[in-house]
């Protein structure tokens, strides 16, 4: 489990990694760009974004392409759109608050994150571009990333207060960290094994996602499931959105007794459709068979 170490890297150890880093150049180097592709970003003051060795940008859909600086205009998000092969670079990373990178291809681009300040991150379904980085340290108020293939993103949630975290098909990145302290309004974990922990978090569902933890995805506790379906009964939902949990074993089953009154809540909130075979009487665990008809 992801108990050991959890908290590394906060604290003094963060504020050395921006020290060192943040004062670095964020640059964008691009193998492959016709033009299509663009990555989102928010600095947090007034600064240039300056293309290289035969890349050329435009902020937004119209204009020219130029090969000279232009500027990004301070906590805005903007859409820097890349042709030509070479880079383009924002001064410090430090000013980077906010970095949302999809659907690239057929463009090609790397770049190194650490260092950032970043409160909203989301790279999805990069195609050959490459991101790496470790997220330790920022204050990440959401947290998305999908199908982010050979890029390798790593780090510590600990302590971030997070209201969006979807994490799916990491690849060989490594997200730990004890999901706790946050006030999520959807909670969505696919294939990423037993590297997160549950905590308590005040949740308020406003997205269809709900709260899924898919494939291999698995908390090592019963109290832990049994403390999420708590505060899954005590919060707040919008409508009757999913509530997923598919892999579960006897030793992390919570108690029927433990949770049928807060089930018998959530039955009214959610749409609570599938839970781990092995949690029901038939199989070992407590639960009954008709769990989802309870209403005592």
């Amino acid at each position: 489990m992801s108990g050991l170490g959890l908290g590394l890297g906060l604290g003094l150890g963060a504020h050395r990694i921006v020290d060192r880093y943040g004062n670095m150049p964020a640059t964008f180097t691009v193998t492959s760009g016709d033009g299509t592709a663009y990555i989102r970003v928010k600095v947090s003051e007034t600064t240039t974004v300056t293309p290289a060795g035969g890349t050329s940008i435009r902020i937004g859909t119209t204009g020219e392409f130029v090969t000279t600086p232009l500027t990004l205009a301070a906590n805005t998000n903007q859409n820097i759109y890349f042709s030509g092969a070479g880079s383009f670079t924002i001064p410090k990373r430090k000013l980077v608050t906010y970095l949302y990178l999809w659907n690239l291809a057929p463009s090609v681009i790397t770049c190194e994150i650490t260092g950032m300040k970043l409160t909203y991150l989301y790279i999805s379904s990069l195609g050959s571009s490459v991101i790496t980085g470790d997220i330790t340290g920022m204050k990440l108020t959401s947290l998305t990333l999908y199908n982010i293939g050979s890029s390798i993103i790593k780090g510590d949630i600990t302590g971030m207060k997070l209201t969006f975290l979807s994490l799916y098909n990491l690849g060989s990145s490594v997200i730990t960290g004890d999901i706790t302290g946050m006030k999520l309004t959807y909670l969505y974990l696919y294939n990423i094994g037993s590297s997160l922990t549950y905590g308590t978090n005040s949740l308020n569902i406003t997205n269809n996602i709900g709260i899924q933890l898919l494939g291999s995805t698995v908390f090592a506790t019963a109290a832990e499931y049994a403390q999420l379906i708590h505060d899954a009964a005590t919060g707040t939902w919008s409508g009757a959105h999913s509530f997923v949990i598919e892999s579960g074993t006897t030793a992390n089953c919570p108690d029927w007794d433990t949770v049928k009154a807060d089930v018998a809540v959530l039955l009214t909130k959610a749409a609570w459709t599938i839970i781990p075979s092995a949690w029901l009487s038939a199989n070992g665990g407590t639960w009954p068979e008709d769990w989802d008809e309870y209403t005592e």
